[in-house]
């Protein structure tokens, strides 16, 4: 596959993908009404991992499973459940829509990441971008008014722990199979929520909170797998800004589902976060390949 055609099948599967995620979380938010976030995050991450092994047997590749243990997946799965432990537990108390807008930074992060650890150049008016997303997360939060929810800042530390995720999934070898990448990232995501039942009293599950999470555990593996295939030979600070097609469903399952609509004030911060990563993306992305001239060359003059 030639570099542009790549770029464009990343592009449509990050959107996929960001748009189940979105899907994923109202799932979440729904099973957070009856139980804990430690306790979604164990059961969620069993279910999905019982299908994956399905999955994985059907294929025959169950043998692939020894990729599980590769330093880089490893890293990149303990990331993952890390994002998800801070953002289930913030939309406990907030909306998936403002949730999803402010980790929406996490593009924004990467380009200045990429300028503090590995010396790329930016230009002032991208550095403007970048401040101009975090005011669009500012309105958001909205620290120091009595809307302020120190629950708001969870999504900030999601934010950072995406952008360090995403370096490390473009990094993950070719030769190891999404499902199986897939499969760690539940796997782990189950083992912190166990252990976080030690921290929080769990309780019973009825029919509907397993329907939620049956729900959850499916959308979380094709999540995964469409935004793990996104980044598959594509540079992370392009892909990533796609990230913003969340927002718009985020904002309307909040609505749809929760009845919880975002003020004027959110609404301007998601516009400017929005805005500011799109012009990232606009900024980072890759030149066209020149087109060879059709007329042949002029022959050389014999010496």
């Amino acid at each position: 596959m030639n570099p542009s055609s790549a770029l464009r099948r990343g592009i449509l599967l990050m959107i996929a993908g960001s748009s189940i995620f979105a899907t994923n979380d109202a799932f979440s938010k729904l099973a957070l009404a009856h139980i804990p976030p430690t306790q979604v995050l164990a059961i969620r991450g069993a279910m999905a991992g019982l299908f994956l092994l399905a999955l994985l047997a059907h294929k025959g590749k169950l043998a692939s499973l020894r990729f599980a243990l590769d330093s880089r997946v490893l890293l990149r799965s303990t990331a993952e459940a890390f994002v998800a432990v801070l953002f289930i537990t913030a939309i406990t108390t907030m909306s998936i829509g403002d949730a999803a807008a402010i980790i929406q930074i996490a593009p924004l992060i990467t380009m200045a990441a990429a300028v503090l650890l590995f010396g790329t150049r930016i230009e002032l008016r991208e550095w403007v971008a970048v401040l101009v997303g975090f005011a669009g997360v500012v309105l958001i939060v909205k620290p120091g008014s009595s809307a302020f929810d120190a629950m708001a800042l969870l999504p900030i530390g999601s934010a950072v722990l995406l952008t360090f995720r995403d370096f490390v999934t473009q990094r993950i070898g070719a030769h190891v199979p999404i499902l199986v990448v897939t499969f760690a990232t539940a796997m782990v995501g189950m083992l912190l929520g166990f252990g976080g039942s030690l921290m929080q009293d769990w309780r019973p599950l009825d029919l509907m909170t397993l329907a939620w999470l049956l729900g959850g555990s499916l959308t979380l593996i094709c999540g995964h797998m469409l935004t793990i295939a996104a980044f598959r030979g594509n540079d992370a600070a392009v892909i990533s800004p796609f990230r913003y097609a969340a927002v718009v469903c985020s904002v309307a399952l909040s609505a749809a589902v929760f009845n919880e609509m975002p003020d004027l004030v959110s609404i301007g911060g998601m516009a400017l976060i929005t805005a500011a990563g799109l012009y990232a993306m606009h900024r980072h992305r890759p030149s066209p390949a020149p087109v060879a001239s059709a007329l042949p060359e002029a022959p050389a003059k014999p010496v």
